[in-house]
């Protein structure tokens, strides 16, 4: 942890990422408590969120007349979104429950990480990427103007965009919940500018982070050339990559209406890769640093037995889950990160 500079993310794996870098500095800190291969942090995070955020929509959301809490001054309604909140930050310990400028100070000085979130505006389909640290250099493309004549930001700076209202107030717990918001389960956080924006889950626009590490490589590739030994990106995925052995298929009569969207929506994940791939060939040749891309994956030992996506695992799809880090793919990958990472 102490060589890795920049985590990014999206949805539940930003919950793990954030969780771990937490243990992580306060180790670091000298908290002898904290042994980071401790089982009991793996069953913290893996803890149910998903009956919570039920019975909240019941109870809540549907039942009864809204309910209000405050937090610095500010009221909030409480809906299934602070439900989400109340029982990860139960489920860690409150370790999670610290406002965005408890944690400036440490990722400046590179005592931690930096992390950065990016839920997308549903207005345009911009990223909003919270962090602790100035990022607008991050909301377009590094380009050269003179021979390019422009190029549209496809993101915005949360904290430029929300200077006059306190952005380092925001809790880490609330910049999680925007960064996985899938639709329905969890509701769009809603923003105060004007007009009014909504944010949903980063994985709509870059499901592995992969497109805002580039980008942050490439705004810095003089001075990675110049002061490190080079650069290895881990990625941690929930599935396998490519999909050519499970593509669409679907022998319904409604197929001839459905199966635009349906299409799509199966597809996204692998177009995202596609282009994300083709932005990462591009970048790599003219990064001028040693660059390496190691994968982690996620493969079910069978096609019948993979983990559920959401916010419930049962105990054989968290041994399932741990048991995907012993197949050969993976235990390459370790070697592999070995042989570069000293």
């Amino acid at each position: 942890m102490r060589k890795t500079f920049l985590m990014t993310g999206a949805s539940g794996g930003m919950l793990g990422a954030a969780y771990f870098r937490e243990l992580s500095r306060r180790k670091d800190a000298g908290d002898r408590s904290i042994d980071l291969q401790d089982r009991r942090y793996i069953d913290d995070i893996s803890g149910d969120l998903l009956n919570t955020l039920f019975s909240s929509f019941v109870a809540r959301d549907l039942a009864s007349p809204a309910q209000k809490f405050e937090v610095d001054g500010h009221e909030y309604v409480k809906d299934r979104g602070f439900a989400f909140e109340q029982k990860l930050d139960q489920n860690t310990h409150g370790l999670l429950n610290r406002q965005l400028k408890d944690l400036a100070s440490d990722e400046a000085a590179a005592r931690m990480p930096l992390m950065l979130f990016n839920p997308v505006i549903t207005r345009d389909s911009r990223a909003l990427v919270v962090s602790t640290q100035p990022v607008s250099f991050l909301m377009r493309p590094r380009f050269d103007s003179t021979r390019i004549p422009s190029m549209d930001p496809d993101a915005v700076d949360f904290a430029a965009l929300f200077a006059k209202q306190e952005p380092m107030n925001l809790r880490l717990l609330t910049a999680l919940r925007m960064n996985a918001t899938f639709p329905y389960v969890l509701p769009n956080v809603w923003l105060p500018s004007r007009p009014v924006i909504d944010v949903m889950d980063a994985g709509f626009r870059d499901n592995f982070g992969e497109m805002n590490a580039i980008r942050f490589l490439n705004a810095f590739r003089e001075w990675l050339k110049e002061n490190t030994s080079g650069v290895v990106l881990l990625q941690i995925r929930d599935r396998k990559t490519g999909g050519w052995e499970n593509p669409y298929e679907s022998n319904d009569i409604t197929e001839i209406i459905t199966k635009p969207l349906l299409l799509l929506q199966d597809n996204w994940y692998k177009m995202q890769e596609y282009n994300q791939d083709d932005l990462l060939s591009l970048a790599q040749t003219g990064m001028g640093f040693s660059f390496r891309k190691l994968v982690f994956e996620y493969v079910p030992r069978s096609e019948d037995a993979g983990a559920a996506l959401n916010f419930h695992l049962t105990k054989q799809e968290k041994l399932n889950i741990t048991g995907s880090l012993d197949n050969s793919d993976n235990q390459r990958a370790f070697q592999q990160f070995l042989s570069v990472a000293h």
